[in-house]
């Protein structure tokens, strides 16, 4: 009789802890707001303007007007810096060859392929959309530059050799930004040539020191 009443007792404790049990019709109301209510509309993704890449994107058309680069290699030096907000320019030493895009011209663009060439950024000494196209390069990196007309060389002929209207691609490497002062005499010495440098410098030694030379009946 006893353990009648523990194990009665026992179960009164369970029911009275246990979580109530919710009716057949509470449950069906339920299921039925989980699938009545309204999802979030989907937001579609435009894939074209996602996967947008401006190199792979370019349109060797009379239409494009952008230029459109793609990094080989990034390079671990200096940087090139956009001399247009930057407070001074930079001394640059690249090597670069360059190849026609979809032309129906054949052009031999072997005077393109330079071992170096030195030159002042914000100088316009090279083409506009090349010199947009290694901003952010750093010294080592290569890079590839698409190149419009309208930052190229226009709609004439240059030289014979790039027919007007061209759309052209670089293939440019960083190989040195000056520091400094002597950076950038070792790199326009070397890009006059150390030969030509000597020759001149005897020459106008000799024009400077000629009067004396007569004076003391030398000459």
């Amino acid at each position: 009789m006893l353990r009648f009443a523990s194990l009665f007792v026992t179960f009164l404790t369970a029911s009275a802890f246990a979580p109530p049990t919710r009716s057949p019709h509470s449950q069906l109301k339920q299921l039925h707001q989980m699938f009545s209510s309204e999802a979030p509309p989907l937001q579609t993704v435009d894939d074209d303007a996602a996967n947008s890449d401006p190199f792979e994107s370019y349109d060797p058309s009379p239409s494009q007007k952008t230029i459109g680069t793609k990094d080989v290699s990034l390079g671990s030096g200096s940087t090139v810096l956009d001399a247009s907000s930057s407070s001074s320019s930079q001394l640059l030493q690249i090597q670069y060859s360059a190849k026609l895009l979809n032309s129906k011209f054949t052009a031999n663009l072997k005077q393109f392929e330079t071992p170096s060439m030195v030159f002042q950024t914000g100088e316009q000494r090279i083409l506009p959309g090349l010199e947009e196209g290694i901003i952010g390069m750093k010294v080592g990196g290569r890079r590839l530059v698409r190149v419009p007309p309208n930052k190229g060389y226009g709609d004439k002929w240059y030289r014979g050799v790039v027919p007007p209207d061209s759309h052209l691609e670089f293939d440019v490497t960083v190989v040195q930004v000056a520091e400094g002062p002597l950076d950038e005499f070792k790199m326009k010495l070397e890009q006059f040539g150390v030969e030509r440098a000597v020759g001149a410098a005897v020459c106008l030694g000799y024009l400077a020191l000629s009067p004396l030379l007569e004076k003391s009946g030398v000459l």
